[in-house]
């Protein structure tokens, strides 16, 4: 009897310990879960914080931007046209008319550069914040090019525009309008010439390109080509003042109107700028 008794208390410790140790089992797996659960939303909530670091320090950068093109680029004409006014002003007497109207055409020609590169900066903000406008219309591609080459002047006769007869697209006519003056204008002033400017009809949209025979973009440069305020520094680019948003300007209005644009060296040598528009509604 007491040897019965003793294997039956060694029997009810024996459930005891597997029943606590299945318990342990069950509570190690549930806490191993809840461990490997926590460690994946600590793993995104790293990678979240990783995306707002690069977002804040996108955002910083375009500041200090902001700030280096607003304590220079914008600096500078108004430095002009409040010298001249200025001495205009209080010395109009002394002044011939014709140092007269060389300083009135100096004050209004750094006024229009002042007012060209607000312009810019007012619609980067439209862009990034989403709200620009967009009223797209078929819009005949020889027409366009035509007003946009009246704007260039003597410009104009080096460059040469070759696409089908009748080549139609649908885009908002002053973005397309932007989008070829800034290409022509980067091609004439960074370039050599021959500018061509070519429109080919594809599927469902129209590709432009701009191409020139200049020296090119730097290999190390191409990536940041459509950025804001990115502006090469070589020797072709540092006489020419701006603001580095034209490029950033083109691809948001290309994106607003359901396009694209990207770079791609020329043949044999220099820079094609392209841009790709719908031909249609979508």
């Amino acid at each position: 009897m007491d040897k019965e008794a003793r294997l039956a208390r060694l029997n009810r410790r024996y459930e005891r310990e597997q029943k606590a140790r299945k318990e342990a089992e069950t509570i190690a797996e549930r806490v191993t879960a809840d461990l490997y659960a926590a460690g994946l939303q600590l793993e995104r909530l790293n990678l979240d914080l990783e995306g707002a670091n690069e977002e804040l320090q996108s955002l910083n950068q375009s500041l200090r931007d902001f700030v280096a093109v607003a304590s220079h680029d914008l600096r500078a004409p108004l430095t002009t046209i409040l010298g001249f006014s200025s001495m205009m002003s209080s010395r109009w007497d002394d002044i011939d008319e014709k140092r007269r109207r060389e300083f009135t055409g100096l004050v209004h020609k750094n006024a229009a550069h002042l007012a060209r590169m607000v312009e810019d900066l007012l619609t980067v903000s439209r862009i990034d914040a989403g709200v620009l406008e967009t009223r797209a219309k078929v819009i005949e591609f020889r027409e366009a090019m035509h007003e946009v080459m009246e704007g260039f002047q003597e410009g104009a006769v080096k460059v040469r525009v070759e696409c089908p007869e009748h080549l139609a697209l649908f885009a908002d006519e002053d973005h397309l309008q932007r989008i070829l003056t800034n290409y022509v204008s980067n091609a004439l002033k960074y370039g050599e010439p021959p500018v061509v400017v070519e429109a080919e009809e594809g599927p469902d949209c129209v590709e432009i390109r701009v191409r020139d025979a200049g020296m090119g973009v730097p290999e190390e440069f191409v990536p940041r080509l459509f950025g804001k305020f990115s502006r090469a520094e070589d020797s072709a680019t540092r006489s020419h003042t701006g603001t580095g948003l034209g490029l950033s300007i083109v691809r948001g209005l290309a994106l607003a109107n359901g396009g694209d644009t990207w770079y791609e060296p020329n043949a044999p040598k220099g820079s094609c700028f392209a841009v790709r528009l719908p031909k249609t509604a979508a």
